[in-house]
């Protein structure tokens, strides 16, 4: 079969899903919670390095940021992984694919190239069910911690982080989708790496850290209060990594 996208395929319409912009979480009194690197379709390595740290699907959380798909063999688990009610994902650049396809404003062929081929392959029914689990999920994460501080996990960046804007001015401008500014916020949140490129410091207001994938580094790396997680488990040289919060623990599939 050909991994080139079907140009005769259209998406039929299909009713929004309701899903929240920014999915706000209590916080977890009677677990941990594990912050997870961009997973692309490596479920069986997700699954190796929860049983590492001894995860309990009773108590404790994953809080995962974003590009659950694509490059990795298991991309199509997708639905079941979203699924579990201790499993929480923010939207990565390679979900946003799927939706600008859906919506008809994606570029089919770019996806595949960048390993969304699997996708173009499956029956036109199983395409829209993933489509349907993708769009519930958030843009941003943000979960309470014990004393009233807060985390945020979004996947590339805090939107207008470098014109000083909070981290609450840019989920309201994410929430509110007339709002001017909206739609570069939405890219600039699941797209850009204007921050990590000029290796910039500067904090993001109102959360204590933001949790960030979508730029691949060698370790678990931190600038300002950002911390970037994802250490590349889709590539040769790379492995996946989880955060175990509240103590900040860092573990990975390389041991």
């Amino acid at each position: 079969m050909s991994n080139t996208p079907s140009t005769a395929f259209t998406p039929a319409p299909e009713q929004p899903v309701p899903a929240p912009t920014v999915l706000r979480l209590p916080a977890n009194l009677n677990g941990r919670d594990f912050v997870v690197g961009d997973v692309h379709g490596h479920f069986e390595i997700l699954g190796a390095l929860l049983e590492k740290v001894g995860f309990n699907p009773e108590v404790d959380r994953v809080l995962c940021t974003g590009d659950l798909v694509d490059r990795g063999p298991y991309s199509d688990a997708v639905i079941d992984w979203l699924a579990q009610s201790w499993l929480f994902s923010v939207r990565g650049n390679h979900e946003q694919m799927v939706l600008d396809h859906f919506a008809g404003t994606g570029d089919a062929p770019r996806h595949s190239r960048n390993g969304g081929d699997w996708f173009y392959r499956l029956p036109d029914a199983r395409q829209r069910l993933i489509h349907q689990a993708i769009q519930r999920m958030p843009v941003a994460l943000e979960i309470a911690l014990p004393g009233g501080q807060r985390i945020g996990v979004i996947h590339a960046e805090s939107p207008y982080w470098e014109e000083n804007m909070s981290w609450d001015d840019a989920m309201a401008l994410l929430e509110t989708p007339q709002q001017q500014g909206h739609d570069h916020a939405l890219k600039q949140a699941v797209y850009a790496r204007g921050r990590i490129n000029g290796m910039q410091d500067k904090p993001v207001a109102g959360v204590k850290t933001l949790y960030v994938g979508h730029s691949t580094v060698a370790a678990v790396s931190r600038l300002g209060n950002v911390v970037y997680v994802d250490t590349g488990c889709s590539f040769a040289d790379g492995h996946l990594t989880a955060v175990e919060l509240p103590g900040q623990t860092i573990h990975d599939t390389r041991s």
